[in-house]
């Protein structure tokens, strides 16, 4: 979001493992990202994205028309309630319950995927050519499919062509280039995602 709106930016790295005591008096979850602007502290990655689109508005991430506006909000609740739940459940399956955790995160990959063909939007981002919060929310939920040949030797099927198509179109879109999360890093940290016995393995 701030490298797409040009939003000057400092960051500071957290230990997940050890937080320090002032970023859990400013984020009460203890989860990142959180985001310090003026004398606003806001957390939670979805409302952090909706502060930045207003209080930034130059370059408008959200559609004019309510209805349009909702249809979008619909889907980035879909990425941070269905998709990114479904992949954190397939990493941390353990070998028995592998196969159900992969067909439920296929079932959402095939929502989705019906949605891109039904919607007939052209190329290259969710609503066509202009990249919205819908395309911020699910650029870092599918870097870190990355992981899941690596660690759970699974790759995305290739009956979500339109789902692939977009996933590569945000891989490779200028703002998500500059803020990519290099492929060790996921895989260091998605590795405490994977059960004992797995993890075993992999190492």
């Amino acid at each position: 979001m701030l490298s797409e709106k040009q939003i000057p930016f400092e960051v500071t790295e957290i230990d997940l493992k050890n937080k320090p005591d002032w970023f859990l008096e400013i984020s009460p979850y203890g989860k990142v990202p959180v985001v310090q602007h003026d004398d606003a502290v806001i957390y939670e990655s979805a409302v952090i994205n909706e502060y930045l689109d207003e209080v930034f508005p130059d370059v408008p991430m959200l559609a004019d028309a309510p209805a349009e506006r909702a249809h979008l909000r619909i889907w980035i609740d879909f990425c941070n309630s269905r998709l990114q739940p479904g992949l954190a459940a397939v990493m941390r399956a353990e070998p028995e319950d592998f196969d159900a955790k992969v067909k439920a995160f296929e079932e959402s990959l095939a929502m989705l995927e019906a949605h891109l063909e039904r919607s007939g939007q052209p190329d290259p981002f969710f609503a066509g050519e202009r990249f919205t919060l819908v395309d911020a929310t699910f650029a870092p939920a599918f870097e870190r499919f990355a992981v899941l040949p690596r660690l759970r030797g699974y790759e995305i099927p290739g009956r979500f062509p339109r789902v692939k198509r977009w996933m590569a179109a945000l891989e490779n879109h200028p703002s998500v280039v500059a803020t990519a999360t290099p492929l060790d890093d996921l895989l260091r940290n998605y590795m405490g995602f994977l059960p004992e016995r797995v993890r075993a393995q992999v190492a």
